[in-house]
């Protein structure tokens, strides 16, 4: 779970324009939280909605952080040659660098308008409940931010009230700020890098049209590129250091007798081209003729460079892809070998390999194995506590409220319970072949887990 959500007002896109031309004359923050001040007084009369709106202004465009400043200054640089409509990629990119939860909220919306036509202010708040908490903020965050992308028209409401759609794409002609997008994008990612195709359809990017293509990475400054395995292409940013100044070299006071002494040859220099030359000790400089023996050569069999190169690599790639797999398994086993399930439980076989699952990194059919352990030991409680037949068996949720009703587990199981039915479903969209989305999986499938440990003691402890 986040820490700090921060994004809880509505930022119009005006104010974001306004920031920005100022921002050609000065970066001083007290000057700009000055002009803000002044700016937004007629629309946020109120001093507290105006000072959390100033604050949000100023974190996105003015207190940047050290290691953003280059992409902040490249921002600035691309105004001269930005229309107005496409001053929208530059606040997008800023706006999810300052705000993770901004760039959490546009990958879920995106993701949503991938799979549908429209989406419901319910639907991103339970998937973001998934990641920031089930907390008053984070539903009120979400309301906000989805306002805030229909002022930048980003997406548009429906007549059903609750209901959006997006707007059309933006499109630009420039590649320079088309890649700058990305960088951007990725520098809001947890993850360190990510598969060149993959940056390119970036669910946070939704309402762009990206038309750039990998050749464009490549020569994007920014990007550092390397294959991994056979044929993915990894993309990371580059880190930007200043080459430091060499300092002169001190003039090397040399006797006569020391300039003009003669270094002395070691094993590592490089043989005379003279082939028939023999320095052998005692007889310097003394030439010896080589004699060719007279012996038939023998056929050498033919291989083909390029099977050589071809085998080598793939010998390589198998080598690091086993390494890191290993890495990887002792990793995940690392995490769960302290994780005590009750090994004499009604349910320590499918509870044990939800654990073996996890190990091998099969998170898919560890979340699965845990939803359904998880509800089949709700169901035997029904059965033990509630003495319900066999033929009385219900979902999870009715018997949740069940046994909430006769006091037989806590409102706060009942919420935590109440909650993983709720968002059964939300793994099924994430794609292990990208990093961030693995990383989601591997979350999800340690709560399973732990919400399985926590389960286990509670009623059979």
């Amino acid at each position: 779970m986040r820490a700090v959500i921060g994004f809880s007002q509505k930022i119009k896109r005006v104010w974001m324009e306004a920031i920005l031309d100022q921002l050609l004359q000065t970066t001083e923050a007290h000057e700009l939280q000055r002009f803000l001040d002044a700016r937004l007084t007629e629309d946020l009369p109120g001093k507290e909605s105006r000072a959390k709106a100033i604050g949000i202004l100023l974190r996105i465009w003015s207190s940047v952080p050290q290691k953003q400043l280059a992409l902040r200054h490249r921002a600035i640089e691309l105004l001269t040659a930005t229309t107005g409509q496409e001053r929208l990629w530059l606040h997008w990119g800023m706006a999810a660098l300052a705000y993770p939860f901004f760039r959490d909220a546009a990958e879920v919306v995106g993701r949503l308008l991938a799979l549908q036509e429209d989406f419901t202010t319910a639907q991103v708040r339970s998937r973001l409940v998934t990641t920031w908490g089930d907390r008053t903020t984070t539903k009120e965050a979400a309301q906000k931010l989805i306002t805030t992308l229909v002022d930048w028209d980003v997406l548009r409401s429906t007549k059903t009230k609750g209901h959006f759609l997006q707007t059309n794409k933006h499109r630009t002609e420039s590649s320079a700020l088309q890649l700058w997008l990305l960088e951007a994008l990725l520098g809001a990612s947890f993850a360190d890098e990510i598969e060149a195709q993959q940056l390119l359809r970036l669910p946070e990017a939704f309402p762009f049209q990206l038309t750039v293509a990998v050749s464009d990475l490549h020569r994007h400054n920014s990007f550092d590129i390397h294959r991994q395995g056979l044929d993915m292409e990894m993309v990371a940013r580059r880190v930007s250091t200043q080459p430091r100044a060499r300092k002169p070299e001190k003039a090397a006071k040399k006797s006569k007798a020391k300039a003009s002494a003669t270094a002395l040859p070691t094993l590592f220099d490089d043989q005379p081209e003279d082939p028939v030359s023999d320095h052998r000790p005692g007889h310097p400089g003394t030439e010896t003729p080589v004699v060719t023996p007279n012996v038939e050569a023998q056929p050498v069999p033919s291989v083909a460079l390029g099977d050589i190169t071809d085998q080598s690599r793939m010998e390589e790639a198998i080598k690091n892809e086993v390494l890191r797999t290993l890495a990887e398994r002792t990793s995940r086993f690392l995490q769960v070998h302290s994780m005590q399930l009750m090994p004499d439980g009604p349910f320590a076989a499918p509870s044990a390999e939800c654990v073996e699952q996890f190990r091998d990194g099969h998170y898919y059919g560890c979340i699965a194995l845990a939803q359904a352990v998880t509800e089949m030991m709700i169901r035997h409680m029904c059965q033990v506590k509630l003495r319900k037949r066999k033929t009385q068996e219900a979902d999870l949720k009715k018997n949740v409220e069940a046994l909430h009703k006769q006091g037989r587990i806590t409102d706060d199981w009942k919420t935590t319970l109440d909650h993983v039915w709720a968002n059964r479903h939300a793994f099924h969209s994430l794609l292990p072949s990208v990093e961030m989305d693995r990383q989601k999986l591997e979350d999800a499938a340690r709560n399973h887990l732990r919400l399985l440990k926590d389960l286990e003691k509670e009623f059979f402890g």
